[in-house]
């Protein structure tokens, strides 16, 4: 089931192509704002694309109302991109009661491999949720 995008990704300009059957495609025209200083992408706009469609790809496997938190990710990026498209395939590899583990990459334009990522989340009975009480 495809999921309405966020306002949060729309800032960044991620755009989501589908998201169903455990499986999740956003893509991204780099811009300026995605730029460090180095002027190329900055890894961080690489691991918020990789988290979003991560946690995306599990919340299509879940029904109506449930979703998910990240309770562990990483990544590996292995070449910088400084213009053009990117796109991001995450997948739900495995899912239990309480969690579900995740894969997705990124690649170019021309199909280059920029980086790869790996994800745990905590499945949750809401989608969103309150604030923890504090002792």
């Amino acid at each position: 089931m495809s999921q309405p995008n966020s306002d949060f990704n729309r800032f960044l300009g991620m755009e989501i192509e589908r998201a169903e059957d455990g499986v999740c495609e956003m893509t991204l025209d780099v811009d300026e704002r995605h730029m460090s200083i180095a002027e190329r992408v900055h890894g961080g706009v690489f691991f918020t694309m990789v988290d979003t469609a991560m946690g995306r790809s599990v919340v299509s496997t879940l029904p109506a109302g449930r979703g998910c938190a990240t309770v562990e990710a990483k990544i590996n990026y292995f070449r910088p991109v400084q213009r053009g498209r990117v796109r991001v395939l995450a997948r739900c590899v495995n899912q239990s009661r309480r969690t579900a583990y995740t894969e997705a990459e990124i690649r170019d334009d021309e199909d280059r491999l920029i980086c790869k990522a790996t994800g745990t989340f905590m499945l949750t009975e809401t989608m969103a949720q309150k604030e923890r009480e504090r002792f």
